[in-house]
């Protein structure tokens, strides 16, 4: 599998565009173990008409979802989201305490430096597979631990 994953690293670009939509910036904070769920944050522009995200997958875990942590009250939720909107002419950046990617089922730890694919699916533009670049486990800490602890 690890092998796999290293030719996909090669064949890919860091960026990946189809139809006007564009995804750049891909990454991941590192794992201690399989246990506890991954995350992506990546930036999506659309330089084309309107689209929106309606799939996640990746091969490095048993699903992918989009998810939003948003503060109620003083309480951090996380919801997962259908579908993620992207206007024309529009960009969207999902980062820690916002918009996200719930890596659940790890197949494998995720560690420093490695990287994985990641496939959006959208409605118009169809699949872009983009590469992800796994961090260090300190790596917006806060707002990544945030997200993580608030798993439901």
């Amino acid at each position: 599998m690890r092998y796999l994953l290293v030719i996909a690293a090669l064949l890919l670009p860091a960026a990946a565009s189809a139809e006007g939509v564009g995804v750049s910036d891909a990454w991941s904070r590192a794992t201690v173990t399989t246990a506890a769920p991954g995350v992506a944050y990546l930036t999506i522009t659309d330089t084309g008409a309107a689209d929106s995200v309606t799939g996640v997958s990746t091969p490095i875990a048993a699903s992918a979802s989009l998810h939003q942590s948003t503060t109620e009250g003083g309480v951090m939720r996380m919801t997962p989201v259908p579908a993620l909107p992207i206007a024309a002419g529009g960009t969207v950046t999902l980062a820690p305490g916002g918009y996200h990617i719930m890596l659940e089922g790890l197949t494998q730890a995720l560690k420093a430096g490695d990287q994985f694919p990641l496939t959006l699916t959208f409605e118009h533009a169809g699949p872009i597979t983009t590469m992800v670049t796994v961090k260090p486990l300190g790596t917006a800490a806060k707002s990544m631990m945030d997200d993580m602890s608030h798993h439901h």
